[in-house]
């Protein structure tokens, strides 16, 4: 194996010797640049740990960086036939990730931070090695962005075709079996699809695994293409078997296998068959060429160089690195200046309503960090509807209203049946978009939650814009904050009256909620 062991175009001698810029020195500036940035980044270097460490469906980021550096090492006779050439170019990456994460910091965005701090390093791959050494790593690069932590967003709607999936197979097995959102219920007991039921991390994994596979293993662009679709497709199919499969042991030994945690372990050894027969689909067409002879084609050998521009080129890489960490201390300290106007308060004298009334509340959203949290009742005509705010001022680390962890139910005592959203009519042209969510709670309780955002005057549901909006509000020196919107009826009956009474109270409240109004 050649390795990295370059073949000087022609002996050199002297001082012109010792100033080129070989890969070993190109290398020792990388790591030490690379180490540098994430001293600097150090809180979200924590929080991507924290998150690989103690969510399961998140788990495989640990490994995505020895896996990119196999890659690299499979791209070696490539590399070994060119030389590093630094270029200031790389800096725009650079600057481009660090604007990003400090503007997410100052609003603890964890998940921009975290594409931002996974971005250092291929900004780094191109201003130290250069585009040529980039080009020919491009994808191991693009591969490190599956250590970022996301894809809760499609929880709901692998969890919507699990449950779809499992109870047409139930009824072409001829089994009796009724089906409400995420619950199933068929004679010897009931079942529901959890967001850990949703086979996200079968999913996430079988993608991680598929192109990695496709990337050795072909050279065609469609080979690639069709094992990747295949990794995607064919874990979403075997959930649904899965979870087909564990009601039906459970169905046939009158519940005594295949509940509680027995079903999460019939589900990794069920993945790891499913992996098993992707390998095996794919070899199916296999080329015969592997990928290092592939990366032998010749190229061009890049001259050796003095680069007399090193020192001024490093110390302009310093200054962007720091920049992101000293520009996001100083939004803070501008955060932490901003005064709030009012403290936040319930609605009063509702029209058609009465309230508010302190009460012991049989359910809450399950926010984190949030700076201030206030609930009461407001009834009218027998009818009792809950309203939850939930205050975030953007203060930075621990003020994120957006986040993985934040939930409206806690998935323990309050499950979700079903999710979607609704369209509220408030007057002549103005409509409000909500989130829908149907809780089963204790006791086959059944409860309705519509909730939004509010950021400023703003109302939205789209996390995204939420993110947005907030860091303009902290230029701005808007100190109001952003809103969770939650509000909530029991279903002891007809849905649609329970809906209707929910549209009565939203059209009735005051705009911008959260703060008291002059009467």
């Amino acid at each position: 194996m050649k390795g990295f062991k370059m073949n000087p175009p022609e002996a050199r001698s002297g001082f012109l010797s010792a100033l080129e810029y070989s890969w070993r020195t190109a290398l020792a500036l990388l790591v030490i640049f690379w180490v540098l940035s994430l001293l600097l980044l150090w809180p979200s270097v924590q929080s991507i740990s924290h998150i690989w460490f103690n969510s399961e469906t998140y788990a495989h980021g640990m490994i995505i960086l020895p896996l990119a550096l196999f890659l690299v090492w499979t791209r070696r006779e490539a590399l070994a036939q060119v030389m590093p050439q630094p270029t200031a170019w790389g800096l725009v990456v650079l600057a481009a990730a660090g604007v990003a994460w400090m503007l997410a910091r100052s609003v603890d965005v964890e998940l921009v931070q975290h594409f931002a701090l996974v971005a250092m390093l291929p900004g780094l791959v191109i201003t130290l090695l250069g585009w040529q050494v980039a080009r020919l790593l491009i994808f191991p690069l693009a591969y490190l962005f599956f250590a970022v932590p996301f894809g809760d967003f499609i929880v709901p709607v692998l969890q919507d075709f699990t449950a779809w999936f499992t109870v047409l197979l139930l009824k072409l097995t001829g089994l009796p079996v009724y089906k409400e959102g995420y619950y199933i219920s068929i004679p010897a007991g009931d079942f529901v699809v959890a967001e850990v039921c949703s086979g996200v991390r079968y999913l996430i994994a079988s993608i991680a695994l598929g192109l990695i596979y496709a990337y050795i293993s072909y050279r065609s662009l469609w080979r690639r293409l069709a094992l990747v679709a295949l990794a995607i497709l064919l874990p979403i199919l075997a959930n649904g078997i899965r979870a087909y499969g564990i009601i039906m042991i459970a169905h046939w030994t009158d519940m005594q296998h295949a509940v509680g945690v027995d079903h999460l372990i019939y589900g990794w050894v069920f993945f790891g068959f499913v992996m098993l027969l992707l390998f095996w689909l794919g070899s199916l067409w296999r080329e015969k060429t592997p990928l290092e002879a592939s990366g032998t084609n010749p190229l061009p050998v890049a001259r050796q160089f003095t680069p007399r521009y090193m020192v001024p080129l490093l110390l302009v890489l310093g200054i962007v690195l720091a920049a992101p960490r000293a520009g996001e201390l100083w939004l803070q300290q501008q955060a932490q200046q901003v005064v709030v106007a009012q403290a936040p308060a319930l609605p009063a004298n509702i029209h058609g309503w009465s309230g508010p009334q302190q009460a012991v509340m049989p359910w809450q959203p399950q926010y984190f960090d949030a700076d201030a949290e206030l609930a009461g009742i407001y009834t009218a005509a027998n009818t009792s509807v809950e309203l939850h705010l939930l205050q975030y001022l953007n203060h930075g680390e621990g003020s994120e209203i957006v986040s993985w962890r934040n939930r409206i139910y806690d998935g323990e005592r309050w499950r979700r049946s079903a999710q979607l959203t609704r369209q509220v009519r408030l007057s002549q042209g103005v409509n409000l978009n909500v989130w829908e969510t149907i809780l089963r709670g204790p006791g086959d309780t059944r409860r309705v939650v519509w909730h939004w955002y509010q950021t400023g005057d703003h109302e939205t549901i789209r996390g995204v814009e939420v993110k947005l909006r907030e860091v303009l509000a902290v230029l701005a020196g808007d100190g109001r904050g952003a809103f969770v919107v939650a509000v909530s009826m029991e279903d002891s009956g007809s849905l649609e009256q329970v809906r209707g009474q929910m549209a009565r109270f939203v059209r009735a409240l005051p705009r911008p909620l959260g703060y008291r109004l002059d009467e």
